[in-house]
């Protein structure tokens, strides 16, 4: 049986990923930047990016490209303490999304991903170093 702190860490942390995704999906990541550590490093299906700026550029060009409709949906997340003040926590990661505005055409999710994020707590907060 899980112990207490290992139950909180997965709570925090899984509903800090839906945040973020609720980020990116409704704020078009104008605020993506808050999640990570400087020297975060973001491995995507087709690019990677490496520090807190990049990753928040994609964004700031994925938002210039015009109205896009999007839903990062996630399932089975798991987190576990990696040290003291770090963690490593894995998901399923279904993305629907086109261009456009709603309401768009059904269609299967453009990726079904498993994800691993790799946490550290830096001033009372999980930040992500690796996602």
């Amino acid at each position: 049986m899980a112990d207490a702190k290992l139950i909180e860490l997965n709570a925090t942390l899984s509903l800090q990923l839906a945040e973020y995704w609720h980020e990116i999906d409704f704020n078009g990541g104008r605020n993506a930047s808050s999640y990570y550590v400087p020297e975060a490093e973001f491995h995507g299906q087709f690019a990677s990016y490496i520090g807190v700026e990049k990753i928040q550029q994609f964004y700031d060009w994925r938002r210039d490209q015009g109205p896009r409709l999007s839903v990062h949906s996630f399932t089975n997340f798991h987190a576990c303490f990696t040290g003291p003040d770090s963690a490593e926590a894995t998901n399923f990661l279904f993305l629907y999304a086109a261009n456009g505005v709603k309401v768009l055409p059904t269609h299967p999710p453009v990726t079904i991903s498993l994800a691993t994020d790799r946490y550290v707590l830096r001033d009372g907060r999980w930040l992500c170093t690796y996602r």
